[in-house]
């Protein structure tokens, strides 16, 4: 069959033991996004249109600058400075400045970058549940995962159709798996919280330091 995608990177987030396999894919083509914006995008035609219409995030202007080519994003940032200052006029009245104000926003918190990827990641959830249905290796090493993030288990669920017959079966080893994720994490939360009291001062046992930063991941996925 045909997929939405290349599956490789699938494979190898799966196989990685990770606590979000969709997270291990969303970092890898965000990096390679901002590579590409850092260089050969810097001076095509078709990739400019898309800069001058929607710009950069916050996040990826930040990366963008930690890159190594200034000049590539000043260019970019200056031909974007233009498109939104053609927007702006003088406003004589408040109808006229709500309208201008308005148009602004349409753009003033749109990313490329953003954009890109998660068209990206949304043909990775529905090749997932494609490779579910077709590929009994596949199920194998998906039944061993870690579980998702929330904001991926929910793009997961919304693309689970795409299991096609075997939605169900699909579905139910998805939750499992979810549900057995949260639990662990949960259990973690609770061992280093106990950590705290005060009956248990004075034990060897020390808290985890990745607990908090792995039940943030887990809720709200790679943002640390």
């Amino acid at each position: 069959m045909q997929y939405h995608i290349q599956t490789d990177p699938i494979w190898e987030a799966f196989k990685s033991g990770c606590d979000c396999p969709l997270c291990e894919i969303y970092a890898a083509s965000e990096a390679r996004l901002v590579g590409q914006y850092l260089d050969e995008a810097v001076m095509a035609p078709e990739f400019r249109v898309e800069v001058n219409k929607y710009g950069f995030c916050r996040e990826h202007i930040r990366k963008l600058f930690a890159g190594k080519n200034k000049l590539g994003l000043a260019l970019q940032l200056h031909t974007r400075m233009l498109s939104v200052r053609s927007v702006i006029s003088p406003c004589k009245s408040y109808k006229q400045a709500v309208k201008q104000a308005d148009e602004l926003e349409k753009t003033a918190d749109t990313c490329v970058i953003c954009r890109t990827v998660d068209e990206m990641m949304l043909r990775y959830a529905r090749t997932i549940a494609q490779m579910f249905t077709n590929e009994e290796e596949f199920r194998n090493v998906f039944s061993k995962s870690n579980g998702f993030c929330i904001p991926h288990y929910i793009l997961l669920l919304r693309e689970s159709n795409k299991a096609g017959g075997l939605t169900q079966k699909y579905l139910t080893e998805l939750t499992y798996l979810q549900n057995r994720s949260l639990d662990r994490t949960a259990n973690a939360l609770e061992r280093f919280t106990n950590m705290f009291d005060y009956r248990n001062a004075g034990s060897a046992v020390k808290p985890d330091p990745e607990t908090v930063p792995a039940a943030i991941k887990k809720l709200k996925g790679r943002i640390l």
